[in-house]
């Protein structure tokens, strides 16, 4: 079902010739079928690019997946909504473990954050926060992001040879039955 409504929607784009005026310096690479393609490559590349993206604590995540997506040709919208998986209901978290992670790797102490947290001690705190914290970011984002390629990657293949093998023994099953009404 997802790939069927993925090849549907990617071959109405690309035949509809009149885009948007701020997408239409892009028309020459927006009509590249690989863009919007339902294939594993294109499909577990935005994955990689959404998840890695979606770990940096960085503004401009969404234009930053769309250009590695365009760069790498690789699926434009999963690379744009995979992102989302920082939302404002979980990026503290990430960004907290990212900080964690970073302080380990760098050997660097835990600053303790205070019980009234403002924008004062933020901004004064920066230098020591966001270093281990954007490290700890490139940490997570590498290890989820490739975890996560290699898992759909492998369960695609799974899926894929199943489908083959369905077809293949639907096809000799076929086959004999109408070897069975000739011979009768």
């Amino acid at each position: 079902m997802p790939r069927k409504f993925f090849k549907h929607v990617s071959l109405h784009y690309r035949k509809k010739k009149d885009h948007p005026w701020y997408l239409k310096p892009f028309d020459y690479l927006l009509s590249h079928p690989i863009y919007f393609s339902a294939a594993r490559r294109p499909v577990c590349g935005g994955l990689w690019i959404g998840l890695f993206v979606g770990m940096l604590p960085i503004p401009g995540q969404t234009i930053l997946a769309v250009l590695a997506a365009l760069t790498l040709r690789v699926n434009i919208p999963v690379a744009a909504v995979v992102l989302w998986v920082s939302n404002p209901l979980t990026f503290v978290p990430i960004f907290y473990l990212a900080y964690k992670i970073g302080t380990i790797v760098l050997n660097v102490p835990v600053e303790p954050f205070p019980a009234d947290l403002d924008l004062d001690w933020l901004m004064a705190q920066t230098d020591t926060i966001l270093k281990p914290m954007f490290t700890g970011a490139v940490i997570m984002g590498l290890s989820t992001a490739s975890i996560a390629y290699l898992l759909v990657s492998a369960v695609w293949h799974v899926v894929t040879i199943r489908r083959y093998r369905r077809r293949h023994h639907r096809k000799a099953a076929n086959i004999g039955k109408t070897d069975d009404r000739l011979d009768g």
